[in-house]
């Protein structure tokens, strides 16, 4: 009996709440339905999401791949140009300094030689001016011998050979003390 009473409430269930259970089962399935399309297009949604996250970042990192070798190339052309730079700078540099040495080379070739030359006019001057006084010298000799000299002619000599190894003519000098009298006896 126990499975009859069973029974009989699962038939007095399915009178009072059948059509009731029968709605809500086809709700439960329409939902259900609602739910896996919603899923599918979710999971969808996620997949086409990902395939177009997927395309751009291999586009943005073809991009950076692209940059970076733009990057790559102008750093090494203007490394390259740098060096050209220098080596151009470096070569200007070389020829300036072989060209001021030339040119200092010659001015010091040129000077040794006008001091050579100027030597050798010293030399003349040096060996005239000896001779010179050496005539004066045997000239004056010959006078004294010939004569007996006076004070003030001796010293005259004297002073005249004094002014020759000086280089001052006599006259000059003379005319300047004779100058230098008047203005102190004014």
């Amino acid at each position: 009996m126990a499975e009859h009473n069973g029974n009989n409430i699962d038939q007095i269930r399915e009178l009072i709440f059948g059509p009731q259970i029968k709605e809500f089962e086809e709700k439960f399935k329409q939902i259900e339905g609602s739910m896996h399309r919603l899923f599918d297009d979710l999971k969808k949604g996620l997949h086409e999401s990902q395939a177009k996250l997927k395309k751009e970042t291999e586009r943005s990192l073809t991009l950076l791949e692209k940059k970076i070798d733009n990057l790559s190339t102008t750093g090494q052309k203007e490394r390259q140009q740098l060096k050209e730079l220098i080596n151009s700078v470096d070569q200007t540099l070389q020829e300036k300094t072989a060209m001021q040495k030339d040119e200092f080379e010659t001015k010091l070739e040129m000077t040794k030689e006008g001091l050579e030359e100027d030597q050798e006019k010293i030399k003349e001057t040096i060996n005239e001016t000896r001779r010179e006084l050496e005539e004066l010298l045997q000239n004056s000799l010959a006078t004294l011998s010939d004569e007996k000299l006076s004070r003030d002619r001796m010293a005259q000599m004297l002073l005249e050979v004094a002014m020759k190894i000086q280089g001052t003519d006599m006259a000059a000098m003379l005319t300047d003390k004779s100058g230098e009298k008047k203005t102190e006896e004014q």
